[in-house]
């Protein structure tokens, strides 16, 4: 009977340590696991963030510009035409500022922010046609159809800003 004690209890303590290892191993990879998928959430996270802020920054440049543009323009329809040629100038300057603003949102994106940010500038190209216009001739039609569409392109910078609001809450989970 002693022999089968001792068989019984080595067999026992051979299953306790091998069970012991079996469970130790298992928690191992469990808590391996668990921490690489903290790390990737993590990483996610910051990843997110980094888009978010890259993109609120070119957001906020072209909001910043496209306010340039329209503080720029106000006004101008009571200049003379050597007054209105020297805007023009002034104002194609401020364009091209806009184009480098917008082509910064084509590549941080998303397509609907592009979408509104494409139409400042080519609303903003049609000022700059508008106020040529005037600038050769400061006749009441012209003076109107700079107005008419400075209005325009002022009402182009909310939906823009909507956009940008939109793709900036699209970033976060």
């Amino acid at each position: 009977m002693s022999d089968h004690s001792l068989f019984v209890a080595g067999l026992t303590g051979a299953t306790a340590i091998a069970a012991s290892s079996l469970a130790s191993w298992l928690t191992s990879r469990g808590t391996t696991r668990a921490a690489r998928v903290q790390v990737d959430a993590s990483t996610e996270a910051q990843r997110r963030e980094s888009i978010r802020q890259t993109r609120r920054g070119a957001y906020l440049g072209l909001i910043e510009q496209a306010q340039v543009v329209a503080d720029g323009l106000r006004g101008v329809d009571g200049l003379s035409p050597g007054e209105s040629a020297a805007a023009l100038a002034a104002h194609r300057e401020r364009h091209q500022q806009l184009r480098r603003a917008v082509t910064l949102i084509d590549l941080e994106g998303p397509s609907t922010v592009q979408v509104t940010a494409s139409n400042l500038l080519i609303m903003s190209g049609t000022l700059a046609t508008a106020l040529a216009a005037m600038a050769e001739n400061a006749g009441r039609d012209n003076r109107r159809e700079f107005q008419e569409t400075l209005r325009a392109y002022i009402r182009l910078i909310t939906p823009f800003v909507d956009a940008a609001a939109a793709a900036l809450d699209d970033t976060h989970p």
